[in-house]
């Protein structure tokens, strides 16, 4: 019985192991505001008045580095790549409108995201809550828009996401970046 006992205590630790939720890896996951993906001397972004691009390279600098824990981040949907109204792929952005109807904001403040599941999209820039693990990276993804296709560079990306719908936030950057009003405190 002692020859086969490290071979049944391996066994049981195991067992154990893969029988832990692996959903609960999402439950711990840490609520960030937009702030956290920005260096603390990049001034607040705010919502362009006009149409004009900001000239030269702004918001590449990276913050965000804890991409071994799961977050959870509210923000508006920019569809990147759609189908009817599911959502197989989208930016979040920390405010309506942005990158479609006005310059896009920096590129520490896009998050690429594709969910778990398609997402159903109800109406454009939905305000959704992501959980899972956020990357830094810059890269870029294009979309069309209805006057041409459109490339933005982002800093972070978020695969197989978990994503609902957001009905409130306490996001200070969020709530003052809309310009809709969409989102109650």
């Amino acid at each position: 019985m002692m020859k086969h006992r490290p071979f049944l205590l391996t066994f049981a630790a195991l067992a154990f192991c893969s029988a832990w939720p692996i959903s609960d890896a999402f439950a711990a996951a840490q609520p960030i505001f937009w702030s956290a993906l920005r260096p603390a001397d990049q001034p607040k972004a705010t919502v362009p008045l006009s149409g004009k691009p900001v000239s030269g390279p702004q918001g590449e600098t990276l913050a965000w580095h804890g991409e071994e824990h799961p977050i959870e981040l509210t923000g508006f949907v920019l569809p990147i790549d759609q189908d009817g109204d599911l959502v197989y792929e989208f930016m979040l952005v920390p405010w309506a409108g942005a990158c479609s109807h006005m310059p896009s904001p920096p590129p520490n403040q896009l998050v690429r995201v594709v969910p778990q599941a398609p997402l159903h999209l109800t109406r454009m820039y939905e305000t959704v809550t992501v959980t899972g693990a956020l990357q830094p990276g810059l890269d870029e993804a294009q979309f069309f828009m209805i006057d041409g296709n459109r490339v933005l560079t982002y800093g972070y990306s978020m695969s197989y996401a978990q994503v609902a719908t957001a009905t409130a936030t306490t996001d200070p950057d969020l709530l003052s970046l809309s310009p809709f009003g969409i989102l109650p405190r």
